[in-house]
C-alpha cells in the first residue's frame, strides 16, 4: 500500500455535502428476465386504514424507447414552447449533482433552450428550504431534488404535484421513452393512489466493506484462526464483526471498524440507527422491499402508532436494547475521534485505509476506488451487512435504500418544465453515460447493460449486489407512512446521543426514545 498521504482538503473538495457516489457496475447477478419480472410486478402501496395493490396509470406512451435521433427530435419540440425560460432547482451539494449541472443541465439547455439555475448546498439546508418554500408557497423553486426520506411528508402535507398529474394533464410532455416499469425505485416514490411523487435519479445501498488485502492475506488469516478458531471473512453476525474489528485494531494505523455514520451527536445519528442498527436488530416487522408495515424499520407500530412495546411498537424493546449494545461495542475499536465523525469524516477513515471494515454508503465507492483519492482503491470488496444472531429474522429487512429524486412544489413557477427536467435526468440519452460515470442508475434496462460489466471488479461488486433481486430487497427506503421525518429525526438523536455520551445505558436509552417518539408521534397527530 502507497504510503502517499491523502490529503483532507482533496476529499472535502470532493464530498462536499457529504457523499461521493461511488460508480460501479457488475456482472449479472441474476437473469434480467427475472429482474424485470420483479419489478414490473403491481405495487404495493399503503394507506392508513390498510394496504391496497395498485397499479400506475401514467399517461406515457407503451412504446420501447426510440433510436436516440428521434428522442433527440422530440425534446428539441417539447421544449419549444418553453424556451427562455430559466427553471431553479434546490438541491444536495455533491457528485451526482455535479455531474447533472456539468454534464446533463448544458445538453438539457441545448436542446430544449431551458436554461438551469443551481442552488447547491447541504443536505440538512434543502430539507430547510424546501419546506420554507413549499409551506410558504414563496414560488423560489421550480425543482427539489433530495432523499426520498421526505416523500411521505409530501403526501401528508399535500405540498408538492404529482407528476401523474401533471402527466396526464401534458401527455405531449410525456418523453417517449419513459417507462415507469423500468425505474426501479419508483414505489417509495408514490402515495396509496399511486400518483409519482418524486421521479427517482439515484439508488446507492448502505452496506458493508471490507479490506481484500487484510482479509485475504495468509497469515492474517492463519492469525485470525487459530485465535477466534474460526475462518477470516466478512461477517455474517455482528459477533463476528466485533472480532474482526478487535482482531484489526493496531492503533495508530489501522482500526478495526467504522459505522457509516460515525457516533456524532447530529442528525446522522438518528437515521443511522433506523437506517442500519434497529433493522439488523431485529428491532421491526418481518417483510422486506418496500418495507415492513406493521412495524416499521424505525420501531415504530403504524397501527397503534406508538413505539412503546405496551402498545405495539419495538424502541423498548430487548431488540431494540441489543442494538443500542451493539453500536458501543464497535466504539473502541474505531479511530480516535469518532464521537465527533458523521458520514463524510467516517468515509474519508475508509478511504485513508484506516479501518479494516466498515458500513458505508456506497456513494462514496467511487472514491474509495480512485487511487487519487484512496489508499484502498484495487483493495475493498462490498458485501450484504451483518446482523444479530439472536433476533434478526430471514425476512427483516438489514440495511438502507438510499434514494434520491426531483419534486415539484405546488407553488412552482415552471411545473411543466421540471417535469420534462426530471424525466431528462434518467432518459435514454443521458442515463447509461451517467452510470458509468457516477456510478448510479434507477433503470433495469441500464442496471443490466452488459456495457457495465467491465467496471464491477475495480467498484467492489456494487452493481452486481444491485443486480441480485433478492439482495436488493433487503435494502429498504424510508416508509412512507413517515410524515413527519425531520421532527421525528431530532427525537431519535437527540434521544440517542444520550446512550454514546454514556448519560443513559442501553435500556434507559430505549425507554427515554420510546416515550418521547410516543410523545412527538401524539403531538404530530398521529395518535
Amino acid at each position: 500500500m502507497s504510503g502517499k498521504a491523502i490529503s483532507r482538503r482533496a476529499w472535502i473538495a470532493s464530498v462536499i455535502g457529504g457523499l461521493i457516489v461511488g460508480a460501479a457496475v457488475g456482472y449479472l447477478a441474476k437473469p434480467r428476465e427475472v429482474i424485470e419480472r420483479i419489478i414490473t410486478s403491481a405495487v404495493t402501496v399503503t394507506e392508513r386504514a390498510g394496504t391496497v395493490t395498485t397499479t400506475q396509470t401514467v399517461t406515457a406512451p407503451a412504446i420501447l424507447p426510440k433510436p436516440e435521433e428521434e428522442l433527440i427530435r422530440w425534446w428539441k419540440e417539447a421544449g419549444r414552447r418553453y424556451s427562455g425560460i430559466t427553471i431553479k432547482i434546490l438541491a444536495q451539494a455533491w457528485e451526482p449533482n455535479f455531474y447533472l449541472r456539468d454534464v446533463v443541465a448544458p445538453k438539457f439547455t441545448e436542446l430544449t433552450g431551458i436554461k438551469v439555475d443551481w442552488e447547491l448546498t447541504s443536505n440538512e439546508l434543502v430539507m430547510e428550504k424546501e419546506i420554507l418554500d413549499m409551506e410558504r408557497c414563496t414560488a423560489i423553486y421550480t425543482s427539489t431534488y433530495d432523499d426520498q426520506d421526505m416523500v411521505g411528508t409530501w403526501i401528508r402535507k399535500g405540498w408538492t404535484i404529482p407528476y401523474t398529474e401533471l402527466m396526464e394533464d401534458h401527455p405531449e410532455l410525456v418523453e417517449p421513452a419513459f417507462n415507469p416499469d423500468d425505474i426501479f425505485p419508483l414505489p417509495y416514490c408514490m402515495d396509496a393512489k399511486g400518483r409519482i411523487l418524486s421521479i427517482p435519479a439515484e439508488y446507492f445501498p448502505k452496506t458493508y466493506i471490507y479490506r481484500t488485502d487484510l482479509f485475504e492475506n495468509p497469515k492474517e488469516k492463519e492469525e485470525f484462526k487459530k485465535k477466534y478458531g474460526y475462518e477470516l471473512r466478512p461477517p455474517r453476525y455482528y459477533d463476528e464483526m466485533l472480532d474482526i474489528a478487535e482482531f484489526f485494531t493496531r492503533p495508530p494505523d489501522l482500526y478495526g471498524f467504522i459505522g457509516a455514520d460515525g457516533a456524532k451527536a447530529h442528525e446522522a445519528l438518528g437515521f443511522d440507527f433506523f437506517e442500519t442498527w434497529f433493522p439488523s436488530c431485529g428491532a421491526t416487522g418481518e417483510g422486506l422491499d418496500p418495507y415492513p408495515r406493521d412495524i416499521l424499520p424505525w420501531g415504530i407500530n403504524t397501527k397503534t402508532w406508538s413505539a412503546s412495546v405496551a402498545n405495539g411498537g419495538m424502541l423498548d424493546s430487548p431488540q431494540a436494547i441489543r442494538a443500542i449494545e451493539t453500536f458501543l461495542k464497535w466504539l473502541p475499536y474505531a479511530p480516535p475521534g469518532v464521537r465527533e465523525m458523521i458520514y463524510a469524516e467516517a468515509g474519508e477513515q475508509v478511504a485513508a485505509g484506516r479501518v479494516a471494515q466498515a458500513m458505508t454508503y456506497t456513494q462514496f465507492v467511487s472514491t474509495y476506488a480512485n487511487p487519487q483519492l484512496s489508499k484502498i482503491a484495487g483493495k475493498f470488496r462490498l458485501a450484504l451487512p451483518p446482523v444479530d444472531r439472536e433476533y434478526w429474522r430471514p425476512y427483516m429487512p438489514i440495511g438502507y435504500a438510499d434514494i434520491s429524486g426531483y419534486t415539484v412544489p405546488k407553488c412552482s413557477p415552471h411545473p411543466e418544465a421540471a417535469l420534462l427536467w426530471a424525466q431528462f435526468v434518467i432518459s435514454p440519452l443521458n442515463e447509461l453515460e451517467r452510470a458509468k460515470a457516477i456510478g448510479t442508475t434507477v433503470r433495469t434496462s441500464v442496471l443490466t447493460n452488459p456495457e457495465l460489466n467491465p467496471l464491477d471488479e475495480k467498484f467492489g461488486g456494487l452493481f452486481s449486489l444491485i443486480r441480485d433481486p433478492i439482495a436488493r430487497r433487503y435494502f429498504v427506503g424510508t416508509p412512507l407512512e413517515i410524515g413527519d421525518y425531520a421532527p421525528l429525526l431530532y427525537v431519535y438523536y437527540t434521544t440517542l446521543a444520550k446512550a454514546v455520551s454514556g448519560e443513559l445505558t442501553p435500556e434507559q436509552c430505549a425507554k427515554e426514545l420510546a416515550r418521547a417518539i410516543d410523545d412527538e408521534l401524539k403531538k404530530l397527530g398521529y395518535r
